[in-house]
C-alpha cells in the first residue's frame, strides 16, 4: 500500500500548529514513499526543506524591542511587543508553528533516509559506492540531527518557563513521525529534558559530521561527501557553537534552578574548540565584510542584493533608516583607553562624546557628523537626515551601520547591490560563551582544565582586538567574579551587538531592570561652531516580570489543555 508523504508530514505537524494553515496539503505534495526512496534527490530534499527555514536576512526585529535600539517603522508589531503589547495572543516572530513544521521533515527524513543509496555512479566501482554511500549517510544523519537541534533550540529559547507549580518548563519533545493512530496532544517536557535532547541531537551531529567543510588531498572518497561542496550546510563546530549557547542559556539564573547544565560544564563545552581554533581573527569585528573570514563558523550561500541597506541606510542615502541604535547602547562603549566612559580615568569629554572612543562605535553606528559614504548629519533641522526630520529619519539620533555595505548604492539612476551572507555561527559569540561561564565557574582567571586561556585573557584579546591597547588598565583593576561578569556583559553587548542575543540575553540574567529602562536618544542642537547635545527618553518599555520568558501561543492552548507559562 502506498504513504502519501504530503498525508503523513501534514498529520506530524497537525498538533503543534494552527489548523486552519493545514486544513489542505500543498498541491505539490503528492509524492509517495515508494517515490521518495527511488530518489536519493527526492530524499535530501526533504532535510533540505529545513534548511531552506533558517534565518537568512537581517531585521533587527528583536533588537528594536530591546534597550539597543527602537524603528521607525510605524506600527511595528515589534514596537508594540515592547511597549505594551505582547501577550499569549501577540507573539511577533513566535516559531512554534514553524519549529514543529520542520522538526516533522527532520523526523520524516530520519525515518526513511537509511534505506536509500545514495552513491550509484557507475565510473566508480561498488566498493568506492559503498563507502561513498556510507559516508553519505553519515553526513546527513549528523546535518539532520544538528538541524532538529537547531529548530528545538529556538522553541527552547522562545517558550521555556515556569508553570503555575513553579516547574521550569521547555516545549513537547518530538523525536519521531506521528502517524493518525498516535496519541499528538503531548505535555511540555521539563525544561532539563528539552536541554538533553538538543545535546543529544547536538552530540550526534559533533561525531557525524567535519568540524568544516574543506577537501582533503588525495582522498576523493571523502572530498565528494564531505568536501568543500557542502560549505553552508551546518557543520560540526556549529553544532558546538550551538551546543554552548545551549549550556549558556541552561546555567544562566533564570534558569539555573532546573540544574541542566552548571556553568563549569557549560564553560567546557566551548573550551576546546576555542583553543583548536586558536585566536581570534583580525578581522573578527567586521566579519560581514568577507564570507572568508576566519571568524565565521557557519555562514549561508552568499547573495547578491541590498535590501538590508534598503531598509536601513540614512535617507539622504535613499534608505528607510529602520533601525535606530540606542543611546543607551553608545553609552555602553568604552573609551579608547577601555574605562568606562563614566569612569574617573576615562577622560570622556562630554561636549565632544564620541572623540576617542572605542573604535567599534564607529564601526557599528552612524553618529553625527560621522562619514559613511558621505558626511551623515541627525543634528535638529538637518536635511533628511536630521532626528525626526522625516518618516524615514531616525528617532534617536543614530542610524545603524553594522552589517551595512558601503558599495551599495540605492540612488535610482544606479542602483548596486553586492554580496551580502547571513551568519549563524561565529567565533567571537563563542569565546564570549566561554568567558561568561568560565568567569562563573573559576573566576577571572581559573583555568582548571588547562586550556591556556582564562576568561580575563579571552576578555583582553577581544578587547586588543577591537582597537583597546594593552595593558588595558581597566581590566587589569578587576579583581572579583562580580566585577568581571559586568564587564563580560557589556563586551557581550557590543561585540554582538543587531545579531538578536540582547533581547534573550537580558532575559536569560533574569534582569529585570534592564529590561524595563526606556530607551533614549540623542537631540544635537547648533549654536555657530558648537553643538549641544541633550539626551531624552524615545520609547518606554512595557515588560512585566513574568516577561523573562516568553507566551505558550494563545491558540495551541485551544488545541489541547496544554500548560502556560506564568502569568501569561
Amino acid at each position: 500500500m502506498k504513504k502519501n508523504i504530503g498525508f503523513i508530514l501534514f498529520l506530524s505537524w497537525l498538533g503543534f500548529s494552527s489548523c486552519e494553515d493545514f486544513l489542505e496539503p500543498g498541491k505539490f505534495n503528492n509524492l509517495y514513499e515508494e517515490d521518495i526512496l527511488a530518489s536519493p534527490t527526492f530524499t535530501e530534499g526533504i532535510l533540505l526543506t529545513a534548511y531552506n527555514a533558517l534565518p537568512n536576512d537581517y531585521y533587527f526585529y528583536y533588537d528594536v524591542a530591546s534597550d539597543d535600539a527602537v524603528t521607525n517603522v510605524q506600527d511595528s508589531p515589534y514596537s508594540r511587543m515592547a511597549t505594551g503589547e505582547w501577550s499569549s495572543k501577540f507573539y511577533p516572530g513566535s516559531p512554534w508553528e514553524s519549529s514543529y513544521t520542520q522538526i516533522s521533515y527532520i523526523n520524516k527524513f530520519l525515518s526513511v533516509y537509511e534505506s536509500v543509496q545514495y552513491s550509484v555512479d557507475v565510473r566508480n566501482s561498488p566498493e568506492v559506492n559503498r563507502n561513498r554511500d556510507l559516508l553519505h549517510k553519515q553526513r546527513l544523519k549528523g546535518e539532520a540531527h544538528g538541524l532538529r537541534a537547531w529548530y528545538k533550540w529556538r522553541l527552547l529559547q522562545h517558550f521555556s518557563g515556569k508553570g503555575p507549580d513553579g516547574t521550569l518548563l521547555g516545549f513537547p519533545i518530538v523525536d519521531q513521525v506521528i502517524d493518525p493512530s498516535d496519541e499528538w496532544q503531548l505535555p511540555r517536557n521539563t525544561f532539563a529534558e528539552c536541554v538533553n535532547s538538543i545535546m543529544g541531537d547536538l552530540d550526534v551531529a559533533i561525531d557525524a559530521l567535519p568540524g568544516n567543510y574543506s577537501d582533503r588531498p588525495g582522498d576523493g572518497d571523502f572530498n565528494s561527501t564531505m568536501g568543500n561542496r557542502y560549505q553552508n550546510r551546518m557543520n560540526g563546530n556549529a553544532a558546538t557553537v550551538l551546543k554552548s549557547r545551549v549550556a549558556l542559556l541552561a546555567a544562566s539564573p533564570a534558569f539555573s534552578e532546573s540544574n541542566a547544565v552548571t556553568w563549569a560544564e557549560a564553560a567546557e563545552v566551548a573550551g576546546p574548540l576555542i583553543r583548536e581554533l586558536g585566536p581570534l581573527p583580525e578581522n573578527g569585528n567586521t566579519f560581514y565584510a568577507s564570507t572568508t573570514s576566519p571568524e565565521i563558523i557557519w555562514n549561508l550561500s552568499q547573495r547578491s542584493i541590498r535590501t538590508w541597506e534598503e531598509n536601513n541606510f540614512p535617507p539622504s542615502l535613499f534608505g528607510a533608516g529602520n533601525t535606530n541604535p540606542s543611546q543607551n547602547l553608545v553609552d555602553a562603549f568604552p573609551m579608547q583607553n577601555g574605562y568606562p566612559i563614566d569612569h574617573p580615568a576615562s577622560g570622556y569629554d562630554p561636549a565632544n562624546p564620541y572623540s576617542n572612543r572605542d573604535p567599534r562605535l564607529s564601526e557599528y553606528i552612524i553618529y553625527d557628523g560621522l562619514d559613511f559614504k558621505q558626511t551623515i548629519n541627525s543634528y535638529v533641522g538637518a536635511p533628511l537626515d536630521g532626528i525626526n526630520q522625516l518618516v524615514s529619519s531616525t528617532r534617536t539620533g543614530y542610524y545603524l551601520k553594522k552589517f551595512m555595505a558601503p558599495g551599495v548604492n540605492l540612488n535610482p539612476s544606479g542602483l548596486v547591490s553586492t554580496a551580502h551572507t547571513y551568519t549563524l555561527a561565529r567565533m567571537t559569540e563563542l569565546v564570549l560563551n566561554y568567558a561568561e561561564a568560565a568567569n562563573e565557574a573559576w573566576g577571572p582567571d581559573g583555568d582548571p582544565n588547562g586550556y591556556g586561556f582564562t576568561a580575563r585573557s579571552k576578555i583582553r584579546e577581544l578587547r586588543e582586538r577591537a582597537g583597546i591597547p594593552a595593558p588595558d588598565p581597566y581590566l587589569s583593576s578587576i579583581s572579583s567574579p562580580e566585577e568581571m561578569r559586568m564587564l563580560i556583559k557589556n563586551e557581550r553587548r557590543l561585540a554582538l551587538c543587531f545579531e538578536e542575543f540582547r533581547f534573550w540575553d537580558i532575559r536569560r540574567w533574569n534582569d529585570v531592570e534592564t529590561m524595563q529602562e526606556p530607551v533614549k536618544g540623542v537631540f544635537i542642537t547648533h549654536s555657530g561652531d558648537t553643538r549641544a547635545y541633550e539626551y531624552r527618553n524615545i520609547e518606554a518599555r512595557a515588560f512585566g516580570e513574568n516577561m523573562i520568558y516568553g507566551p505558550i501561543p494563545y491558540n495551541e492552548t485551544l488545541i489541547y489543555d496544554i500548560v502556560q507559562n506564568s502569568g501569561w
